[in-house]
C-alpha cells in the first residue's frame, strides 16, 4: 500500500507543477489520494484506548521500532516471533491483522520513523 501512496503522490506532484493547484486534474488525483488515506486507517483494527489488546499492540510496535534501530535492518517474520515469544508481545500474524497490513508494509511504516 506504501507504493500506491508513493505513485499517487508522484502523479499528484506531476500534476500541480504541469497544470496548477487548483486544475481539475490535480482535484481529481488529490480525491484519489484522500479516498487511499482513508482506505488505509480503514483497515487498520480500531481498539479502545484502554483495552489490553490496544496496549499490547503499542508495545509490539515499539518494541519492532527499536529491534529495527539497534539493529539497523526489519526483522523478519522468524526473528520477530521469536522476539515476541521471548518477550511476551503479539507475533507477527497479530500485528498484520491489527494493522491491516502485510509485514512490508509495517516494515515501510515503521522504519522510514527512525
Amino acid at each position: 500500500m506504501i507504493s500506491d501512496f508513493e505513485k499517487l503522490r508522484g502523479k499528484l506532484d506531476e500534476s500541480v507543477e504541469k497544470y496548477g493547484l487548483h486544475s481539475e486534474r490535480t482535484k481529481k488525483i488529490s480525491r484519489r489520494y484522500n479516498r487511499l488515506v482513508n482506505l488505509y486507517y480503514q483497515n487498520e483494527k480500531q481498539y479502545h484506548r484502554s483495552s489490553l489488546i490496544h496496549d499490547n499492540y503499542l508495545e509490539s510496535i515499539e518494541c519492532l521500532r527499536k529491534i529495527t534501530k539497534d539493529s539497523v535492518k526489519f526483522p523478519t517474520i522468524e526473528e520477530w516471533n521469536d522476539c515476541a515469544k521471548e518477550n511476551n508481545l503479539l507475533n507477527s500474524e497479530s500485528l498484520k491483522y491489527i494493522s491491516g497490513n502485510s509485514w512490508h508494509d509495517l516494515r515501510n511504516r515503521i522504519s522510514p520513523k527512525l
